[in-house]
């Protein structure tokens, strides 16, 4: 039950996360060729349809709702940072991706098979692997397309952040935390050396997230005068 839960999430998870319609034009200037009153946003020239909008913002409300947090119980403030939110996201995956082809990063399709047989290990068998696909509206050929974007991005922000490290004395905080936190809840801590990959791993994740977040944001300054948001 709980790796037909884990997987279901993954999917989704790689879908919203990766922000970009797998039905879009790829080819720059694709806004000329729809409706305005059909887009939402466009960056460069790359229009972001309300379509795809749509779904990734459908996704990302499924996403919600297994957490716990149902879009219908959310107030009006709520949704309508999570619209922006979503909006957001896919405006800088976007610009992230151009910037990314300018550099030259690109992703060979062996990688992209490797990642996707490594998805697919997730689940039990082929069947429950393609009921996922057709619960987020998703063939493998569109995840292929999707993954393929989010791995481009990934290695563009993997050349461009630098170096991450986890110092002794911040491990020593985070497990000092830790123990706080297990002696509210009256459990015995586990010791610093047992659990210590766990916290180093989450200080670097911690920190790259930051780096990454300042990045995102500095990418989107500069180009704001390319983005033209339509209204969703």
């Amino acid at each position: 039950m709980m790796k037909r839960i884990f997987t279901g999430v993954l999917l989704l998870s790689i879908a919203v996360l990766v922000l970009g319609a797998c039905s879009k034009d790829s080819s720059k200037g694709n806004a000329e060729k729809a409706n305005k009153e059909d887009l939402v946003a466009t960056v460069d020239g790359e229009g972001i349809t309300k379509q795809e909008y749509n779904k990734e913002l459908d996704a990302m409300k499924a996403n919600y709702e297994q957490q716990g947090m149902p879009a219908d119980e959310m107030d009006s403030e709520m949704k309508e940072q999570l619209e922006k939110s979503v909006l957001d996201q896919m405006i800088n995956a976007e610009l992230l991706l151009q910037t990314a082809d300018k550099d030259g990063i690109s992703v060979e399709q062996k990688e992209v098979d490797a990642e996707l047989e490594n998805i697919k290990s997730n689940f039990e068998d082929e069947k429950q692997f393609e009921e996922a696909l057709k619960k987020n509206e998703l063939t493998e050929d569109d995840l292929k397309a999707q993954l393929k974007k989010q791995m481009t991005v990934t290695k563009y922000l993997d050349s461009k952040i630098g170096k991450v490290e986890a110092s002794d004395e911040e491990v020593q905080a985070l497990y000092d935390q830790y123990k706080q936190h297990a002696a509210s809840q009256e459990q015995e801590p586990e010791e610093l050396e047992k659990i210590k990959p766990q916290l180093e791993q989450q200080i670097l994740s911690q920190k790259k997230d930051e780096q990454i977040s300042k990045f995102v944001e500095d990418i989107r300054k500069k180009n704001e005068d390319k983005i033209k948001i339509h209204g969703a």
